[in-house]
């Protein structure tokens, strides 16, 4: 906690929270006075560089006199029958972890859990202080019943404020991912998808005569599995995830494939800083 106490989500996007926090705002400060120096970045304001700092540096820096806004950041978590066993419980532990990342950079932080309903939800908390309430919630998601996350989303409250949300999901939609990514762009969010797979999603340990159980539906399937099908099966699933990803950033998303097998420490602080998505 020590460690993510030091590191920051980042955003793509400016937009205008609600209260005082760290991030900057499309808002204009109340005063003229100077606050700060950042480097300057592509579509930032050629109004507010510092030509006297670049007389002497040589390097674009932007004087700030913004007010500093919070955002929410939305935890959304995938608790349909599908995400139950390891995965919910991998997407659990990483939601804290990026969580108290939120928290401890002033975000307001928000937890909902999705299924064919709101199955769990807390409202926009900001302060360390509620790290406690988020946890609970997270910790009160157990996955159950159908994927349907475009209708769960029809009762997710809209908030104020520039948002970023978190979705971590298996994919695993009857109708598709497209509808419920657009109902989340559509509402203005910065999007970023975790994919989570276990290692028997990608190859399970299955072989002879067998049936199975769609664990959502209750829907059965007699097959018969030997070496051949599991290469088919493990190509086929690789695909597919490919195609996930695809999907994703056509509707300007980002997308992390997540393995329940890693260890989270190493996927936080270091595959997750080296994507840019904290740091």
């Amino acid at each position: 906690m020590k460690r993510l106490s030091a590191l920051g989500i980042r955003s793509r996007q400016r937009g205008a929270g609600l209260s005082g926090g760290t991030r900057r705002s499309t808002r204009r400060g109340q005063s003229q006075e100077f606050a700060d120096h950042r480097p300057y970045a592509p579509g930032d304001d050629l109004r507010f560089l510092d030509w006297h700092l670049y007389g002497r540096l040589d390097t674009l820096w932007i004087k700030l006199f913004e007010a500093e806004d919070d955002r929410v950041v939305q935890i959304l978590i995938d608790a349909s029958g599908s995400m139950d066993g390891e995965k919910v419980d991998y997407a659990r532990k990483v939601a804290a972890a990026l969580s108290w990342v939120a928290l401890n950079g002033s975000d307001r932080v928000s937890v909902a859990a999705l299924t064919d309903a709101l199955a769990a939800y807390t409202p926009p908390r900001r302060g360390r202080g509620n790290a406690a309430k988020i946890f609970q919630t997270l910790e009160s998601i157990h996955p159950g019943g159908n994927s349907d996350p475009e209708k769960a989303l029809e009762r997710f409250p809209r908030h104020q404020g520039s948002g970023v949300a978190l979705l971590f999901t298996d994919f695993l939609y009857p109708q598709g991912p497209d509808a419920a990514l657009k109902r989340l762009a559509a509402r203005g969010y910065e999007l970023h998808v975790f994919h989570i797979l276990s290692p028997s999603d990608i190859r399970p340990a299955l072989d002879g005569d067998l049936v199975l159980v769609d664990a959502e539906s209750g829907e059965e399937m007699s097959v018969t599995v030997d070496e051949e099908v599991l290469d088919q099966y493990e190509a086929t699933v690789h695909a597919w995830s490919d195609e996930m990803a695809l999907t994703c950033r056509k509707l300007g998303a980002g997308y992390t494939r997540l393995l329940t097998s890693q260890p989270v420490e190493d996927l936080v602080l270091r595959e997750l800083r080296r994507q840019g998505l904290i740091a």
